[in-house]
């Protein structure tokens, strides 16, 4: 009996308490759920890997196709840099013939029927013709500045220099080569060439100051061919190779249009082949500035 009186009591207990595993819904109650399944985490942990391998090969190609963007821009920069540069310095050879009423085609005469002070200037080192200047042969003791190319190297006068400093014992005008040398000569196991500029701004033969201001430029690496030609606009054609100074009608003239022709192998197989055009701004014979 007393057990009886005793489940009766745990059961009306019992009765009165809330009901913690259920909630409130219309209608009626309904049981909670108490966490996932294992299915579910399943599913849960491969969506999340789907989404990690897709993010990862986002980011790698990301990264895939910058490096492909940026070597490109470097090798065109490259390019585009190297060329602008040639010619600026075309662009402002300088002879001192250009700014006077000097004629080109009087110098053959130059030791004939001349006075013993012209003769003296001739046999100075003002009238012995050097790489970048050709000889005097008047009472000026003018040098015309000289201009030497081949199908692969120049040599000429420029104005291309900007003097930064006041005081500086540089001079505005530059000594300018351009020639191309194998990679080899920079410690590169290949078969291109690199494209040099090699400036000069003791452009007045000092010796005292001979090769302290010259400075050498590797601008263009990968370069596979590479070709000058320059044209006469009186002939009206093309030639491979030009001396102001030689003795025949090239005497202290310049070319109307320098031609360069250049192909380039870059990283990741790139390739270039282009041609360019560069004339000289300051009015030389053969050339109407204005045109």
């Amino acid at each position: 009996m007393n057990l009886n009186l005793t489940n009766n009591l745990i059961s009306r207990i019992h009765s009165r308490l809330p009901n913690r595993l259920t909630g409130p819904r219309a209608g009626g109650l309904r049981p909670l759920q108490a966490g996932f399944t294992l299915i579910e985490l399943l599913i849960a942990m491969f969506l999340l890997v789907v989404i990690s391998l897709s993010i990862y090969q986002s980011t790698t190609q990301t990264y895939r196709l910058r490096e492909i963007l940026m070597n490109e821009g470097d090798f065109y920069n490259g390019i585009r840099l190297s060329m602008g540069i040639m010619e600026r310095d075309i662009s402002l050879i300088y002879s001192p013939i250009n700014l006077t009423t000097f004629d080109p085609q009087t110098p053959q005469d130059r030791n004939q029927n001349v006075s013993p002070e012209v003769q003296a200037i001739i046999s100075s080192d003002l009238g012995r013709p050097s790489a970048f200047w050709t000889g005097a042969f008047d009472k000026t003791g003018i040098r015309p500045s000289r201009f030497v190319g081949t199908s692969n190297r120049m040599t000429f006068i420029s104005r291309s220099h900007q003097r930064v400093y006041k005081e500086s014992p540089e001079s505005e005008f530059t000594k300018i080569v351009y020639e191309l040398r194998d990679e080899r000569a920079l410690n590169q196991d290949n078969n291109s060439k690199v494209l040099f500029k090699i400036a000069d701004t003791s452009a007045f033969e000092d010796q005292n100051k001979r090769d302290t201001y010259q400075r050498t430029y590797p601008l263009l690496h990968g370069i596979k061919n590479l070709s000058f030609r320059y044209y006469r606009k009186d002939k009206k054609s093309w030639l491979s190779s030009w001396d102001s100074d030689s003795n025949d009608d090239l005497r202290n003239k310049f070319p109307d249009i320098v031609e360069v022709k250049i192909e380039v192998a870059g990283p990741s197989r790139l390739h270039f082949d282009g041609l360019y055009y560069f004339r000289p701004e300051i009015p030389t014979y053969g050339l109407d500035p204005s045109s």
